[in-house]
């Protein structure tokens, strides 16, 4: 009879074995605490859904890259969920190499409009595309200003600075030169660590890209020219081999700022792991919001999302599985990572984990974004690159903005007249 039984229950397995679904899903997450909280992730899902197997492929990350995905699509090898940077989502739906996410979810029977409200605003935005949701968002970051309160109380400032003429002040302050010709201190230096293109624009109010004209404006907006030009001036005034050549330093096992001797910097929330693991015990430091033209403290965003790629074996099952982790599961991911969530509801659990983060997250609800275009990986590179034109000298701001903005401007369109001959 036990026999008889065994016999039995092994049959009951393997017939359940072959009438579960197996999905792909790629990521690109081999560290931990990441990859280990994505895979108890998978293992919850699966246990609430045992129709669904899910076969976890880590491939090696690429933000911008995703020739391995392409490819695969081509050749009808593709996941059937990836995991991709979110800023390229619009690029690689208008690429044809993914599925509306919107659709599969609305065969579910979810109500997607209730469900785009139970995430920040910007981080929809990014999922969407001519008018449709192209995945699911899932973590976030923020870009922030970090401070030395000692250093800035030496500039007599007990507050970080709010505007950039404050900024300009008390870099003037303490940008002091030591022997050979080399500073001893720097206050300040605009595109040090995350002081991108995008993080200056924002701050000076700048447009990039009109959505109603399908234009790029920045070769001509006040805003974009303005905070080439304040960088240039900077560059110009202290020196942009001498700032750079400052930058590099490494004192001891410290960089610059932990060292004491950079006064602020904007980087990322990331940031803040590293400071608590490699920074001096004595070691004082703040975070506040990007000065801006205005006094208005403003961030800016990027993130991950989970996506279905085009030709996938079972979309409506990668749908279960992306609603899933992006909600549920970026409930515990928030948790185990301590990245910031994009799900509203899983912001309370992560601030109880670490409540320093809430600087952060007090800034999500109105972050800005790199524009949601098919072309955002060459726009990102164009205005790096004119950047660097004007603080080298090699071209004046007008002059690498408009050449920059031809560029990016030829490429959308080509690519939009695709899009829309496919509709």
């Amino acid at each position: 009879m036990k026999r008889f039984l065994l016999v039995f229950l092994m049959m009951l397995f393997s017939a359940y074995l072959i009438a579960a679904t197996e999905i792909v899903f790629w990521h690109t997450l081999p560290r931990d605490p990441d990859k280990s909280s994505i895979d108890a992730i998978v293992k919850e899902f699966e246990k609430e859904n045992p129709d669904i197997k899910v076969k976890v492929v880590v491939v090696p990350a690429g933000e911008t890259d995703a020739t391995k995905l392409i490819t695969a699509v081509a050749a009808g090898t593709g996941p059937d969920l990836v995991y991709l940077d979110r800023f390229t989502i619009p690029q690689r739906a208008a690429q044809n190499v993914l599925e509306p996410m919107e659709d599969y979810l609305k065969e579910l029977g979810v109500d997607v409009e209730n469900l785009k409200k139970d995430f920040y605003d910007f981080a929809i935005r990014e999922c969407t595309f001519n008018g449709k949701m192209w995945a699911l968002p899932f973590d976030t970051d923020v870009r922030v200003l970090f401070y030395n309160p000692d250093l800035l109380a030496k500039a007599g400032y007990k507050e970080p600075p709010k505007t950039i003429y404050e900024l300009i002040d008390v870099a003037e302050k303490l940008t002091v030169e030591g022997k050979r010709g080399r500073y001893e201190t720097v206050g300040f230096i605009p595109w040090y660590a995350q002081g991108w293109p995008y993080t200056w624009i924002f701050a000076f109010e700048g447009k990039v890209f009109d959505e109603k004209t399908g234009k790029f404006v920045f070769a001509t907006d006040p805003g974009v020219i303005e905070s080439y030009k304040w960088q240039k001036e900077w560059a110009d005034r202290f020196g942009y081999e001498a700032l750079n050549a400052f930058a590099s330093m490494q004192i001891g096992d410290l960089n610059v700022f932990t060292a004491g001797k950079l006064a602020m910097l904007v980087d990322g929330n990331w940031t803040l792991s590293g400071l608590r693991l490699f920074a001096p015990p004595d070691f004082k430091y703040g975070i506040a919001g990007i000065p801006t033209k205005s006094g208005k403290n403003v961030t800016w965003c990027g993130g991950w999302s989970l996506a279905i790629p085009r030709g996938a074996k079972h979309p409506k099952e990668a749908a279960r599985l992306a609603l899933f982790i992006a909600t549920k599961g970026q409930v515990r991911y928030a948790v185990d990572t301590l990245h910031i969530p994009t799900y509203k509801p899983a912001v309370e659990e992560f601030l109880k984990k670490d409540p320093d983060q809430k600087v952060f997250v007090d800034l999500l609800q109105n972050a800005k974004i790199r524009p949601p275009v098919p072309v955002g990986a060459l726009l990102w590179d164009k205005l790096v690159e004119a950047r660097d034109y004007v603080l080298t000298g090699k071209k004046t701001v007008e002059e690498a903005l408009m050449d920059a903005q031809k560029e990016v401007q030829e490429a959308y369109d080509e690519i939009m007249k695709e899009v829309e001959s496919r509709e």
